[in-house]
């Protein structure tokens, strides 16, 4: 019924990477606990890989790992196995309702608890982080608090809560679609709330969302430092899935008209991720993003510029530099993508855009090289959309490939994402020596362009297009295809540019720093 949740679900079913694990109070104090939400340790690629990454860049740190996931059904295995100074590993199921009881609580105590989280609901902006506290109290202490998972789903005050707040809007939605999505909301919400929080000297979420939430309770049970990364704004993100998801019922409207979407249940995932990434944000000491792009946009959705930060990704130099030296002349011009076939990648604007360069450049082809599994219908369509335009002939589907095999191979790369945060692709393809087209998202503009003064000397490594324009795109490709000179200056340039400005052991260092000056005592 959620639609990315769902997809979350899929790729988040599995085993443990831990055949035991101790309970919470038999946990050692880690140096720092991440906290993360779909990602490390089961999936591959992207946050994971960076995670991976800063974990064993640092190994006199010790870390704990507390993952948010859907469910504990056996499914897909780990990706990844865990460094050894990583000390425990716990885990949130989103969708396991914990059936606790508020046995013995006095009434008058229950009906302010209930008073809190009404006003919680009611207010927005600046009241809500105020009463984030008080509603914590009254409700994340399994056992002991004022409401419970239990009462918050079964009890006569939920039922009454929810028919008022459905009365409060407007009545176009069916109170059987808002009941529902309250519930699909809601009972992530309260598992966060009552999660096991594991002991930790720093806790430190990798993005808002409900691992951020769970960040901003552990500060408030330990009253230890939190730090914030968010390598592609999640609000921004999760507006785009519900922008597109079919898993949202709506009425069809009687009049159509030119007005945005105004979908009430849409409405009610968008308020709800806005209302939890304000909370994280007025919670961390640190946030932490990867460009200055990313850093304002945080700026209007909640964080403080005092308290905010740019740590760009890094990139292992000493893995992809040897490949420039494996590059070897071809009879066809090489295109290539890496990454998920995923919406939110917006391959089909990729399509389209290689359908535009064919009819200029008969000689050249598109290698799509990612997992397909993730949004098996989106990967279908795109399979689809490669027949109606006639180039299903020079499109190579390769699915999960060694990248090191990949970017030797490539004479140019593009990304037509429409959102990102700082695609490691694009720092280990300039590092390679291999230029990017990619849509001017998140990092992507710094990585192509420069990011200070210095950087931008070095001279542009690829070109940046609008999202969602395939001319564009098709026409950056053709500049850089076409051009023998350009495409070995910007190939020069990028290698420069990550050996510069992007080395991996800088992200170690300054998150290094970070630890060390919050986890003091």
């Amino acid at each position: 019924m959620i639609g990315f949740i769902d997809a979350f679900r899929r790729r988040l079913d599995r085993p443990s990477p831990h055949t035991a694990r101790r309970p919470v109070g038999e946990v050692p104090v880690a140096d720092v606990c991440l906290i993360l939400e779909g990602t490390y340790p089961y999936v591959r690629g992207g946050v994971s890989s960076w995670v991976h990454q800063l974990i064993g860049a640092l190994p006199d740190t010790t870390f704990s790992l507390l993952a948010v996931s859907a469910s504990r059904d056996a499914g897909v295995a780990p990706g990844y196995e865990l460094p050894d100074n990583v000390v425990s590993f716990a885990e949130v199921f989103a969708h396991e309702l914990v059936a606790d009881r508020s046995a013995g609580c006095p009434r008058k105590k229950r009906e302010a608890a209930w008073k809190t989280l009404r006003a919680f609901h009611e207010r927005g902006g600046c009241p809500r982080r105020q009463l984030f506290g008080a509603m914590l109290e009254n409700t994340a202490h399994p056992g002991k608090a004022a409401i419970s998972v239990e009462d918050a789903f079964y009890s006569r005050e939920s039922w009454q809560f929810i028919t008022d707040r459905f009365r409060s809007g407007d009545d176009s939605t069916s109170f059987l679609d808002y009941f529902w999505t309250w519930r699909a909301i809601h009972a992530p919400l309260f598992q966060t709330l009552v999660a096991e929080i594991p002991p930790a000297r720093v806790y430190h979420a990798v993005s808002t969302g409900y691992a951020g939430l769970l960040g901003a309770v552990a500060k408030h049970r330990t009253g230890r430092p939190l730090l914030l990364t968010e390598h592609g704004i999640y609000v921004r993100e999760r507006g785009i899935d519900i922008g597109q998801a079919d898993w949202i019922y709506e009425e069809p409207a009687l009049v159509r008209t030119a007005e945005p979407d105004r979908s009430r249940l849409k409405q009610l995932w968008r308020d709800f991720f806005a209302t939890i990434a304000d909370i994280a944000y007025q919670a961390a000491d640190e946030v932490i993003t990867l460009s200055e792009a990313n850093r304002e946009l945080q700026f209007v959705l909640g964080a403080t510029p005092e308290r905010s930060r740019v740590i760009p990704n890094g990139v292992d130099v000493a893995r992809f530099a040897p490949l420039r030296d494996q590059r070897r002349p071809r009879d066809k011009r090489r295109i290539g993508f890496v990454g998920r076939v995923v919406r939110i990648k917006d391959v089909k604007t990729l399509l389209r855009a290689f359908a535009l360069v064919c009819e200029k450049l008969p000689d050249v082809e598109l290698w799509i090289v990612g997992p397909m599994d993730e949004d098996p219908d989106y990967a279908r369509q795109c399979r689809d959309l490669c027949r109606d335009l006639d180039i299903d002939g020079s499109v190579r589907f390769t699915g999960s490939r060694n990248v090191d095999k990949i970017y030797p191979e490539l004479d140019v790369m593009v990304l037509t994402s429409i959102s990102e945060g700082q695609p490691l692709t694009i720092l280990e393809a300039a590092c390679a020596g291999v230029p990017t087209v990619a849509t001017d998202v998140g990092a992507c503009r710094e990585l192509c362009e420069g990011r200070t003064e210095s950087d931008r000397a070095l001279g542009p490594s690829g070109l940046v297009t609008r999202i969602a324009r395939p001319d564009e795109t098709a026409a950056a490709l053709l500049s850089i295809l076409n051009d023998d000179k350009l495409r070995e200056q910007m190939s020069r340039a990028g290698a420069q540019r990550a050996e510069a400005c992007y080395r991996q052991e800088f992200v170690a260092n300054e998150y290094g720093a970070l630890y060390r000056e919050h986890g003091s005592d």
